[in-house]
């Protein structure tokens, strides 16, 4: 058999567990959820950006708005973690979507009255709304999909919520010129409601309670996770792998700003092929990535993703040719795709009860992180470059290689 042909046999056979999945009314119910909320998003962040940097004039604005965004979740990690392992995390998704929505549509209206509240009030409130929503999501995959569907259903998500950003994102332009800031902002919120009442169409998924896990303390409560995870050295990987993927997803695009204008002095119509290229790494490898999955594992995979975006980013780091970067920014887009896998390897080896807290744990480090890049961005005169800082991301993707390959797999499987 050649290899066209069996390159369109695996690809027709991968569409068609793709689409399976979606024969899953809750899975279908989250993704499409997902689409609308990530839509609304990214019409959102480029008009907060916009006013953000209106505000000082300087890209300060937005680091600040970034900062009222990550806070909370860095603050109050511990309590939103239990409420994910202790309550309705259903609940807690719609939650989420709905009074994001809710906020911005209300703020958006109060200015027409030409009340205007503070920018960083409604930034702070959609961090603390924002934070709800990853661990509460997470175990509720686990729980709406099987567990050999976990990786398929993880790419899968991450695909629809990249091409969510893209049209969001990619059509903010258009839609800040015909509807203005406040229209914009409108259309973003009522976005993120539609993607609420979808999530109210999600069937509730009953799940195992522990017997005493409604009368324990909080603070014993989300100290016993730090517990398990201690006693589990397998969950250190996955996590780990996670939290230096999630840093990685939320600063690689920030810094194409300046490389493009400093390093490169290239157009803004070159920084949107870049974008669109990444985008377009990134759905190729969310659709690739469990193909590789099941030819060898997930933790090769990984390593090999991270092994691509590690090489792609020293490339810029040293680079100063405009055509160069074409094909090196769809590679790192395609290596960001690994945040799938870190996340099934999690979902694969933590037990169900503890997801949420430890999620919410290291969706806070990884905040500490995102803010410490961002404020540094920020900071005038601090000489750092942004050749620097793809350096500094590599190194990290680097270090992320060796712990996913060199992690104590103890008595938890081959993944």
């Amino acid at each position: 058999m050649d290899s066209g042909h069996w390159g369109k046999r695996m690809f027709r056979a991968e569409v068609k567990e793709r689409l399976a999945l979606f024969e899953n009314k809750n899975f279908l119910f989250f993704t499409v959820s997902g689409l609308f909320a990530t839509f609304g998003n990214g019409l959102n962040y480029i008009a907060l950006s916009w006013l953000a940097y209106n505000k000082t004039n300087s890209v300060k604005g937005v680091a600040i708005m970034m900062f009222c965004i990550w806070m909370p979740s860095i603050l109050f990690a511990p309590l939103f973690g239990l409420l994910a392992d202790r309550y309705n995390r259903k609940a807690q998704i719609i939650i989420s979507n709905l009074v994001r929505g809710m906020v911005i549509v209300a703020w958006v209206l109060m200015w027409e009255m030409n009340i205007e509240p503070d920018l960083m009030i409604l930034c702070s409130l959609l961090g603390v709304f924002i934070s709800f929503y990853m661990p509460s999501a997470v175990p509720f995959i686990q729980s709406i999909v099987p567990e050999k569907e976990l990786v398929s259903a993880n790419a899968t998500i991450d695909m629809v919520y990249e091409f969510g950003t893209i049209m969001g994102m990619g059509l903010s332009g258009f839609i800040l010129a015909v509807a203005g800031i406040k229209g914009t902002l409108l259309i973003g919120g009522i976005l993120f409601i539609i993607a609420g009442l979808f999530n109210l169409a999600m069937r509730t998924v009953a799940t195992a309670e522990s017997a005493n896990k409604q009368s324990e303390g909080w603070w014993y409560s989300y100290t016993s996770s730090l517990r398990y995870f201690k006693s589990k050295p397998a969950l250190f990987m996955p996590y780990m792998s996670q939290m230096i993927i999630m840093v990685l997803l939320m600063t690689i695009p920030i810094i194409l700003v300046p490389y493009t204008r400093e390093v490169l002095h290239a157009s803004t119509r070159v920084f949107a092929l870049y974008e669109a290229l990444y985008s377009l790494g990134v759905l190729a490898g969310g659709f690739l990535s469990p193909v590789l999955c099941k030819k060898t594992s997930i933790r090769k995979t990984l390593a090999l993703l991270l092994l691509v975006m590690a090489g792609g980013l020293y490339i810029l780091s040293v680079n100063d040719a405009v055509i160069l970067v074409f094909p090196v920014y769809f590679l790192i887009g395609f290596g960001i795709s690994s945040w799938a896998l870190s996340i099934s390897l999690s979902q694969l080896h933590c037990e169900p009860e503890y997801q949420g807290r430890l999620q919410a744990t290291f969706n806070g480090l990884s905040g500490i992180l995102i803010l410490a890049m961002y404020l540094l961005m920020a900071k005038e005169g601090n000489g750092l470059s942004s050749q620097g800082v793809y350096l500094t991301q590599s190194v990290l993707a680097l270090a992320g290689i060796v712990i996913v390959l060199f992690y104590r797999k103890g008595d938890l499987r081959e993944s």
